[in-house]
Formats: structure tokens, C-alpha cells, sequence
């Protein structure tokens, strides 16, 4: 029996007190392997081997939104084992640094949302949580209250 191991990097970009969240495109859902019923998404993708996280991270960040972004710290770790396959996904506030949302393929629309709008969306618990953990860290930043 083959098994496979992954690592994936996402991230929560937040500009102007509000976060990007993507909608995968149909073709995008039809041929993943892993999770082709989640229309949601975050920016990021697979790290190639040798790649550092943040080098891979700001690389699929530019090919899905082409925007340019500064990464802070971790928000979340998520392990996904499913059909012999062992996905760890890491997930990681970052910040708006410059460019305007042009998506690839990959994803169809696009929307930044308040801390409120995420609050009361229909974003899977996960993505909220990433989402609102990256807003509250963020204000943290702003308020120099971490580095």
C-alpha cells in the first residue's frame, strides 16, 4: 500500500482590519484529491522539497492573488489523513504588503471580510477561527504590542 506525505502552507492575509478569503473555482474542486466539496478558501498551496514555509508560502500567495505580503507568525497547525494520504496544513497570519487581487484558475471570486462578517458568515469553523486569531493578532501588531 503507497502512502503519501504532504505539507501544505495557507495564509490569512489582513488588510485594513479585514481578512481575504477565495472561492475555489469549480474545476479547482473537481480535481482535488483532498476536499472537492469545501467551496472556501484561503490563498496558499503545496511546499515543494527544500522550500523553506515562508519562501513557498509568499510564492503561492503571489501565483493565486498576486499580492505581496509580510508573514508573521503561525496561527494554526491541521493534520488531514485521509485515503492514505497524510496532510499537515499550516496556516499563517500575514499582512498586506502591496498589489491588487488578481486570482489565477484556481479560484473564481473573492471577498475581504470585517472581523463581524466573519463572525456571522457561513465559513466553515476552522476558517473562522484562523480567520478571527489572525484579525486579533494583528490588532495586537498595530497596537505594538507585538513584535
Amino acid at each position: 500500500m503507497k502512502r503519501d506525505f504532504a505539507i501544505a502552507v495557507k495564509a490569512v492575509i489582513v488588510k485594513d482590519e479585514k481578512v481575504l478569503v477565495l472561492s475555489r473555482s469549480q474545476d479547482e474542486m473537481n480535481c482535488s484529491y483532498m476536499n472537492n466539496k469545501q467551496k472556501w478558501d484561503l490563498p496558499g498551496g503545496g511546499l515543494h522539497f527544500y522550500e523553506h514555509a515562508q519562501d513557498g508560502l509568499c510564492r503561492e500567495i503571489k501565483e493565486e492573488t498576486n499580492l505581496e505580503v509580510f508573514v508573521g507568525e503561525p496561527v494554526s497547525l491541521f493534520d488531514v489523513i485521509k485515503n492514505h494520504i497524510h496532510l499537515c496544513i499550516f496556516t499563517y497570519a500575514c499582512r498586506w504588503k502591496g498589489g491588487s487581487v488578481a486570482l489565477s484558475e484556481e479560484h473564481d471570486a473573492f471577498v475581504w471580510m470585517t472581523k463581524e462578517e466573519v463572525t456571522l458568515s457561513a465559513l466553515p469553523n476552522w476558517m473562522k477561527r484562523d480567520l478571527l486569531r489572525a484579525l486579533d493578532r494583528d490588532k495586537n501588531v498595530q497596537k505594538g504590542e507585538i513584535e
